[in-house]
C-alpha cells in the first residue's frame, strides 16, 4: 500500500516538474514572438512620423498632389501582394480618393506586372536600398502617407489610414 502511494507521489512530482518546464520553455517562446513587457501599451513611432519627407514625393512621382500614399513592398515579401490586395478592395469599397504608388525593392520591369491589374492605374516605381533607407523602412510592406511633404502616417498596414483618407 505504501509503494503504490509513494509511486502516486512520484508520478504527482514528476508531472508537476514536467508542466513547469513546459511553462517555461512556452514563456521563453512567446518573448522571442511578441513585444518585451515594456512595450506593452507603448505606441511605437516612426522615427520620421510629422517630419518633412526625406526625398521630395512630388519630384520621385512627378505629380503635384498634395497628398501622395508610399507603398513600399519587397518581391521577396509573402505579405506585399496580399496586403496590397486587401488595401485596393477595402479602397474600392470605401470609395476612397487617394494617389498612391508602390515602391517595389529590388524591382524589376518584369515584377511590376505582379501588381498589374486592369481596373487600377497605380505606379509601380522600382527604389534601391537607398531609397529604403532614405524612409527608414525595416519591414515590408509599409504605408507612408505624406501630405505637403510630411509623413502624417507611417506603419507596416493601413488600418489607420482609412480614416484620413476622403471618399471620392
Amino acid at each position: 500500500m505504501n509503494s503504490i502511494l509513494l509511486l502516486q507521489l512520484t508520478l504527482i512530482l514528476c508531472s508537476l516538474l514536467l508542466t513547469i518546464g513546459v511553462i517555461i520553455y512556452l514563456k521563453q517562446q512567446m518573448e522571442l514572438i511578441i513585444l518585451p513587457i515594456q512595450h506593452v501599451g507603448q505606441k511605437l513611432v516612426h522615427p520620421l512620423l510629422e517630419k518633412p519627407s526625406p526625398i521630395p514625393v512630388n519630384d520621385l512621382l512627378q505629380t503635384n498632389n498634395k497628398q501622395q500614399l508610399l507603398i513600399f513592398t519587397d518581391t521577396s515579401c509573402p505579405h506585399c501582394i496580399p496586403s496590397l490586395e486587401q488595401f485596393l478592395e477595402t479602397k474600392k469599397q470605401r470609395k476612397l480618393d487617394v494617389s498612391f504608388s508602390i515602391l517595389l525593392k529590388n524591382g524589376q520591369k518584369e515584377d511590376q506586372e505582379l501588381y498589374r491589374d486592369n481596373k487600377t492605374n497605380m505606379r509601380i516605381i522600382p527604389v534601391d536600398e537607398q531609397m529604403i533607407d532614405a524612409f527608414q523602412i525595416e519591414e515590408f510592406p509599409y504605408y507612408i502617407m505624406v501630405e505637403d511633404e510630411i509623413i502624417s502616417y507611417a506603419a507596416p498596414f493601413p488600418d489607420g489610414l482609412y480614416s484620413r483618407i476622403s471618399a471620392k
